[in-house]
């Protein structure tokens, strides 16, 4: 079960470049005496390192709910593109499907990571599979993993 959240990605090219161009930067400032300028360089670093490690914490958290969380099936009710940016020339996608909890009656909406692709034609069902964490229903993951390829950080 593990294994196909390890598919999703904990760090992407560009926080790794952030990071890795940050403290290259960083270093060579504050090398050349240049301790102003060398805060430039680790305030990209800094941004850089807290991308992937809030994708690696995100990632940890849709782990912990595969193996403890409650599986519920939600309907899908969108899919819709991020148009704040584009990759490639493409807006990400999100899924969303809706839950009502049979126990209270309550109307959980759920959001799945950004994927580069259109899910449209990946869907064959009209539910996904959500795992929620049974104390906080507002942390929880829905499951992507029958999308063929996928990138994306998590929900925003």
């Amino acid at each position: 079960m593990s294994d196909r959240v390890a598919r999703y990605p904990a760090s992407t090219f560009a926080s790794s470049a952030l990071l890795f161009f940050g403290s290259g930067l960083a270093t060579t400032l504050l090398l050349s005496a240049k301790p102003l300028e060398s805060l430039v360089g680790v305030t990209v670093a800094c941004i850089g390192l807290s991308i992937m490690l809030g994708r690696l914490r995100r990632r940890n958290l849709a782990m912990q709910l595969m193996r403890h969380g409650r599986a519920v099936e939600a309907r899908v009710t969108d899919v819709q593109d991020d148009g704040l940016f584009q990759v490639s020339g493409h807006a990400p996608y999100r899924i969303v499907a809706q839950w009502v909890d049979p126990a209270t009656g309550e109307v959980h909406i759920f959001r799945s990571w950004k994927v580069l692709n259109d899910p449209r034609v990946f869907l064959r069902h009209d539910h996904v599979v959500v795992y929620i964490d049974p104390q906080r229903s507002e942390r929880y993951f829905l499951d992507i993993s029958f999308l063929p390829e996928f990138d994306g950080a998590g929900p925003a």
